[in-house]
């Protein structure tokens, strides 16, 4: 009876160590496991077995390569520390222990938060999140979304969460103080500049697109890829196909500060745009796995394509800009790229806890390293950093502000503040339409006012008031795509 026991338990742990997602940068993708609770009922003998696999797991597949050994005795060293042995912890340390600033173990809260990041789909407040030297920073908001409600926006520093401050956290720690139960409140304590704010948002269900698109003139479009999830590649092919049925024949794709994610959607892209032949390699420890990645796209689509780069475009978004450089598919503009072309796989464990390692890295066409190199740009460019004129600014004429909803003076002066504050993306001008509604409408939840999308004297003695002491980015690289562009 106890052999058939321990035959049925062992059947089923071979079955819950194999649940893979590969986030940011694998090669394939199956659904995770679920949490098992009966792993609390397991022998001891069991966990032992456990333990011993998934080190085994670990030294097979980890790229850089380790001994099983090396991983078992940094679980000894853990359970002497902690006086105990379990399988969260033994996991936990064997992954510390790989010493790959890229790998991770997270507890089942943190996979279940991280996997609902990869799908695109979560309750929270509709930010998109990333880290950096200064702090964990909001790289897009969603449309309508609570944050945007609440008057959050790209750039903010999140410094706090309720009543714990996030100084030292990461990305994962902090969306796990974030989103919660649809329908609960979360205070969001952020910095802009030298501005602190705090945001009180309400939890629902949100559903990320990672695209932004607009159009730049009558034949140019623009494409800004915020992250890559598994979404990613439907969203791309429909809106190109828009384009195509719309006559576009210039596209500008934003890859600057795109943090990666999900490589299969990276490949799926690559592939609507360059045409058939080989796009990339993936290399595995296992030199048997190793993989060459062609497109089979014999219609790819007649589009002139830029794209743009910086020093954080990194993972999957450099596979993408390896792959347009090297077969030629695109005039790469910016900076030099992160150069992280490394691919991690993501495993949850039997406890429902998860692990995410390096297992290989990806080359470029011509076989050359993208990991800790980057890729250069064709086309090398800074943006430009400079204090805004407060000074340039048509002056507000509160006689006449009833102007500012009519086109004219009054509105060139209202698009002007809120272009430096960044609630206002097009170039300012003297006509009043959608977009200037909407950036006025995004400045009365952020102040509190009834959102009418109208402009009166309250929104325009907050304009006139506000101090202008901070530093703008002029797009430069947006520029010299858009300058390339024309000449086809």
């Amino acid at each position: 009876m106890k052999k058939r026991r321990f035959a049925a338990l062992f059947t089923a742990f071979t079955m819950l160590i194999s649940g893979q997602l590969v986030y940011a940068d694998g090669a394939e993708t199956t659904d995770p496991v679920k949490e098992q609770d009966t792993v609390a009922l397991y022998s001891g003998y069991m966990i032992k077995n456990m333990i011993k696999t998934y080190a085994h797991l670990i030294a097979d597949t980890y790229y850089y390569g380790i001994d099983d050994d090396e991983l078992l005795y940094a679980v000894i060293c853990k359970a002497v520390d902690e006086g105990k042995v379990e399988v969260n912890s033994a996991v936990a340390a064997m992954i510390e222990n790989l010493g790959d600033k890229h790998a991770e173990f997270y507890t089942r809260e943190e996979y279940q938060a991280l996997t609902e990041t990869v799908s695109g789909e979560f309750v929270g407040i509709g930010v998109t999140i990333t880290q950096n030297d200064k702090g964990v920073v909001v790289i897009s908001v969603i449309d309508g979304s609570p944050a945007m409600q609440a008057g959050i926006r790209e750039g903010d520093y999140i410094i706090g969460v309720d009543d714990t401050p996030t100084d030292g956290m990461n990305t994962n720690q902090v969306r796990n103080l974030i989103v919660g139960e649809s329908g609960t409140s979360v205070r969001v304590r952020v910095k802009r500049g030298e501005e602190e704010t705090e945001a009180v948002c309400t939890r629902a269900a949100v559903e990320v697109s990672q695209l932004k698109t607009k159009m730049l003139d009558d034949k140019t479009a623009y494409m800004k890829l915020i992250q890559f999830t598994t979404a990613s590649a439907k969203e791309v092919k429909d809106y190109v196909d828009s384009l195509t049925k719309n006559g576009t024949k210039k596209l500008v794709i934003d890859l600057r500060s795109n943090p990666g994610g999900d490589l299969n959607a990276a490949v799926e892209i690559a592939r609507m745009f360059i045409s058939a032949g080989k796009i990339a390699e993936l290399r595995y420890k296992d030199e048997t796995k190793n993989k060459t990645i062609y497109s089979e796209n014999y219609s790819a689509p007649k589009l002139t394509v830029a794209v743009l780069v910086n020093e954080e475009s990194a993972s999957a978004s450099e596979f993408l800009t390896a792959a347009f450089k090297g077969r030629k598919a695109a005039k790469i503009i910016g900076t030099k790229t992160y150069g992280k072309g490394s691919m991690q796989s993501m495993r949850q464990i039997a406890t429902g806890a998860g692990m995410k390692y390096t297992v290989g890295e990806f080359y470029t066409v011509d076989g050359k390293r993208v990991n800790t190199v980057g890729v250069e740009p064709d086309i090398y460019v800074e943006n430009e950093i400079k204090k805004v004129d407060e000074d340039s600014f048509e002056k507000i004429d509160f006689d006449n502000i009833q102007q500012g909803k009519e086109g004219g003076k009054m509105t060139l002066a209202l698009e002007q503040r809120l272009e430096a504050l960044g609630l206002f993306d097009e170039k300012p001008d003297e006509v009043f339409d959608e977009k200037t509604s909407s950036a006025v409408s995004y400045l009365q939840n952020i102040l509190g006012y009834d959102d009418t999308g109208i402009p009166g004297v309250y929104e325009y003695m907050y304009l006139n008031d506000y101090t202008y002491d901070f530093d703008v980015t002029v797009d430069k690289q947006l520029e010299e795509a858009v300058k390339y562009l024309a000449a086809f």
